[in-house]
């Protein structure tokens, strides 16, 4: 039957052991005994209508549907009174009190209602020698019985000490211990499976286990409570664990269902509707009228609970996955316990008040948490052959993104290339190409000054033009600021004397460029602008004057050249150099303008450099 018949083998083993030991062991088993009903206020019992029953018994198989007190007597033979000797009794279903030779040795709390619930407990009694006489000595035991739980007294040996207590710690271990670590174990992995479903809300099914196992703690506190609080009656009690024990089924067939991927919600509705009206029906029975329709209610829902393990099997028998296999399992042990249980509870076949299922739920709960740990494993190998495979595509995109990158710089350098080779252009046609038209015209206007220091002027003033292009272009990349009024000088003084030796008056107007520090690119911006303004004054203005104006302020730099010529006759966009000069502007930061009528032609750049200080 796999891990869940092992479970319950590890039990009957335990309980074998248990029986060999005691047979085996210098004690000695009562057997039988003598037995009579009284009711609850009798604290002595009658003395007659005894009859005589075998240990351990059944109250209920003499006195049908009776509740109230039944007496039982025994005697055994101590041959040597002072040995240490000690009683165990395997336990008293409900509450009890126990006297030895007309001595009261142990009593619970309430023998009347609401009762004790020491149903469960094992006791043992350790007999003082004065308690003892040599030959017959007399147990007597008075038993709270109520009908609907099965009124018994277990096992009874009496005998030496260190193995009666032995003896007891074995009936404590099977019937106290093992139920209250399997509670805690539940409670733990309950509480574990609902907060998986409250961080994973697509694990329904685990999210269903959970709340039907914490439900089936509520059913199995019956077993390990020992005080009737929060209730004044068993009957609530049982009441309420019977409804604790159908809310379980419920959500127990709900899990099966998720767990197989399956929706049903008709039937799923229709099941909870049964169980809310079988549940208010059973809390809302007066006191004293509970007990028939409770008994009712655990036999439909043990019942119920066997079909969902049936339904549990018909719909995973071909799967030949681990996790259904596991569930399979706990399935088939489900079903041998709960016909066990629901027999046991009719008292059909089975006379024995020990009941199975909470083992087996135990054992269901393992086969769960191994199907988490499963999962969990799969989940670990999909994860890290994703990290391989992760790996791998990152490998492979950083291999393609350095080939891009590779070739993006192929392309931003050609890019430069071509920029510098452009600057280069417009740096000769603004620098070098209007140094010579403007030597062209000074010897055109007048040739008979043609000297040959003249000539030598003209010609060192289109080296120092020529060199200013070189040097701009190998330090231009390093942006090394510089004061724009000493750059302006050697302009200023070579475009003053070219206007003149043209019979151009030329002004120039300059205000608050003293402290302006700007960039060697910005530097050659300006320059530039100013002299493809005068040599178009030059060129094309037949002017006799021309002012130029630098103005720095908050609001950034203007630069103004304006002549009295006849006008040039064109427009922002047409011609190299206004293009240029245009372009220039734009790289200053700067607004470009543009007039040219007869009388007046002004080129401007407004705003240049406004962040500059």
């Amino acid at each position: 039957m796999g891990v869940r018949f092992g479970w319950v083998m590890v039990w009957a083993l335990l309980f074998a052991a248990t029986v060999a030991s005691a047979q085996e062991s210098p004690l000695h088993a009562i057997e039988h005994a003598e037995a009579v009903r009284s009711d609850w206020e009798t604290i002595t019992p009658p003395d007659e209508g005894w009859l005589a029953v075998p240990i351990p018994d059944f109250s209920n198989r003499h006195w049908r549907n009776f509740n109230g007190v039944v007496w039982y007597r025994m005697e055994w033979e101590q041959a040597d009174p002072a040995q240490d000797t000690g009683l165990v009794i395997e336990h008293l279903n409900m509450a009890g009190a126990v006297y030895v030779n007309g001595t009261l040795l142990l009593r619970d709390a309430s023998l009347v209602e609401p009762l004790s619930r020491m149903w469960k407990v094992p006791r043992y009694l350790s007999l003082a020698p004065p308690l003892l006489k040599a030959g017959r000595n007399t147990l007597l035991v008075r038993l709270s019985a109520l009908d609907q739980y099965g009124p018994r007294v277990g096992r009874i040996s009496v005998g030496e000490a260190a193995a009666a207590y032995a003896l007891y710690e074995r009936y404590k271990l099977l019937r106290v211990d093992l139920l209250e670590y399997t509670f805690a174990v539940d409670a733990t992995l309950g509480v574990f499976f609902l907060t998986l479903w409250l961080m994973r809300r697509g694990e329904v099914a685990f999210g269903w286990y959970g709340l039907s196992t914490l439900l089936w703690l509520g059913y199995q506190i019956n077993f390990i409570a020992t005080s009737p609080w929060p209730f004044s009656r068993n009957e609530t009690w049982a009441s309420v664990n019977a409804c604790f024990l159908t809310l379980f089924v419920g959500a127990y067939a709900v899990f099966v269902l998720r767990f197989c991927e399956r929706r049903w919600p008709r039937a799923e509705s229709a099941m909870w509707a049964t169980i809310a009206i079988a549940v208010a029906v059973m809390l809302s029975l007066p006191e004293g009228a509970s007990d028939p329709y409770r008994v009712k209610l655990i036999i439909a829902t043990g019942a119920f609970g066997l079909t969902a393990n049936v339904l549990l099997l018909s719909l995973t028998w071909r799967d030949k996955r681990l996790e259904p296999r596991l569930l399979c399992v706990a399935a088939w042990l489900y079903l041998v316990a709960g016909t066990h249980d629901l027999l046991a509870f009719r008292r059909i076949f089975f006379t024995s008040d020990d009941y199975y299922t909470d083992a087996t739920a135990f054992v269901n709960t393992l086969c769960i948490a191994a199907v988490l740990a499963w999962r969990y494993a799969r989940s670990l190998d999909r994860i890290e052959q994703f990290n391989v495979r992760l790996h791998n595509d990152v490998a492979a995109a950083r291999n393609e993104l350095a080939e891009n990158l590779k070739h993006q710089h192929e392309i931003e350098m050609t890019h430069a290339r071509l920029g510098e080779r452009l600057n280069l252009v417009r740096d000769l046609h603004d620098g070098l190409g209007g140094s010579l038209l403007g030597s062209i015209a000074a010897i055109e206007h007048a040739p008979e000054k043609l000297s040959a220091p003249y000539l030598l002027k003209l010609l060192r003033g289109l080296r120092d033009e020529l060199r200013l292009i070189v040097d701009t272009a190998i330090i231009e990349p390093a942006g090394e600021a510089s004061a724009l009024v000493e750059q302006l000088a050697p302009l200023r003084h070579r475009m003053s004397r070219l206007l003149e030796a043209s019979g151009i008056a030329c002004r120039w107007d300059l205000s608050g460029i003293d402290a302006l520090v700007v960039t060697s690119a910005q530097t050659l911006d300006v320059l530039r602008f100013v002299q493809e303004a005068l040599t178009n004054v030059l060129k094309h203005s037949g002017a006799c004057e021309a002012c130029i104006g630098l103005h720095a302020s908050d609001a950034g730099l203007s630069i103004e050249v304006c002549d009295n010529g006849g006008g040039l006759g064109d427009t922002p966009g047409q011609g190299a150099g206004l293009r240029s000069m245009q372009m220039r502007a734009q790289r200053l930061g700067g607004r470009f303008a543009f007039s040219s009528n007869p009388g007046e032609t002004r080129v401007a750049i407004v705003g240049a450099l406004a962040a500059t200080p």
